[in-house]
């Protein structure tokens, strides 16, 4: 596992990366003085709480449901005390009593454990710590009822933008819906030309509003291109539609073992049967 820790104006970024038969898994976790900002993925949880020693947090507040955002909830408790857990209130129910996941994600995050008691929040609360107040933006697309956390610290804006913007945009889409991706993508770049994006997977972006601003471009010219398609071939069915539009990339995660649940046919039914609430069928 490896291990790098960045500091990025008031937030410290703890990011955790290693190999897996199918690919490289990284995630991260953030920290704004005493607050945790999500809780990272159970496959990490040795690692986390090692560095978590040396100063333990007092807060967590979580952006949404997946397993590698709160899988870690009950051993930081177990670790640290009984410290107050914040999450979505649609998500409460999820986050209490999840504890298995699908094989490939498990290899990717770990199984995470139950949460335990949480407190909800709403879109617009606010969290405070070292002077730095936390916004919560509702921000769905990648599942419902998601959240980025926008805050501004010496002139300069930031957003912990969890998976509203992944880097490899044709892949997790099964809870998603392609339009409020695009929706909350702009509603986030128009924070701040300068803004910073604080991602849970991938680089920090230095050029946030540019790079979010650019994802829903693409996703609305590959949605026009899906639309196109189905018209052109008489058929909405996703698999069929993924296989003519994205042949020439190559094979697709839905190829290693996701049963369909990461894969392009998920982007186009994201498109032609966009998802607003949970739980989600499986594909």
């Amino acid at each position: 596992m490896q291990v790098e820790r960045t500091r990025h104006g008031p937030f410290e970024r703890l990011s955790f990366a290693f190999d897996t038969p199918t690919g490289r898994s990284q995630h991260s976790v953030y920290r704004l003085g005493d607050t945790l900002i999500d809780a990272g993925g159970t496959v990490a949880s040795a690692e986390l709480l090692a560095v978590l020693r040396e100063r333990p947090p007092r807060r967590i507040i979580c952006t949404h449901q997946h397993e590698d955002h709160v899988g870690n909830i009950a051993a930081i408790r177990r670790a640290f005390g009984d410290l107050p857990v914040f999450v979505p209130r649609e998500h409460l129910p999820i986050i209490t009593t999840t504890e298995r996941i699908p094989d490939y994600r498990a290899l990717f995050w770990g199984h995470p454990e139950p949460s335990g008691p949480v407190e909800p929040y709403d879109p617009g609360a606010v969290f405070e710590d070292s002077r730095v107040a936390l916004e919560a933006v509702l921000t769905p697309g990648h599942t419902p009822h998601h959240i980025t956390f926008v805050a501004r610290d010496g002139g300069v804006a930031y957003a912990l933008t969890a998976d509203l913007y992944t880097s490899r945009p044709l892949e997790g889409w099964f809870e998603s819906a392609a339009d409020d991706m695009v929706a909350s993508l702009r509603r986030v770049a128009a924070r701040d030309p300068g803004l910073v994006v604080l991602p849970t997977h991938g680089r920090v972006k230095p050029d946030g509003a540019r790079v979010l601003s650019d994802m829903a471009d693409w996703i609305d010219r590959e949605a026009e291109r899906v639309r196109v398609e189905a018209e052109r071939r008489g058929t909405r069915d996703p698999r069929t539609l993924a296989a003519a539009l994205y042949a020439d990339l190559g094979p697709d995660l839905a190829d290693l073992g996701s049963g369909g649940e990461i894969s392009r046919a998920g982007f186009v039914r994201s498109i032609l049967a966009p998802n607003r609430s949970l739980p989600v069928d499986a594909p």
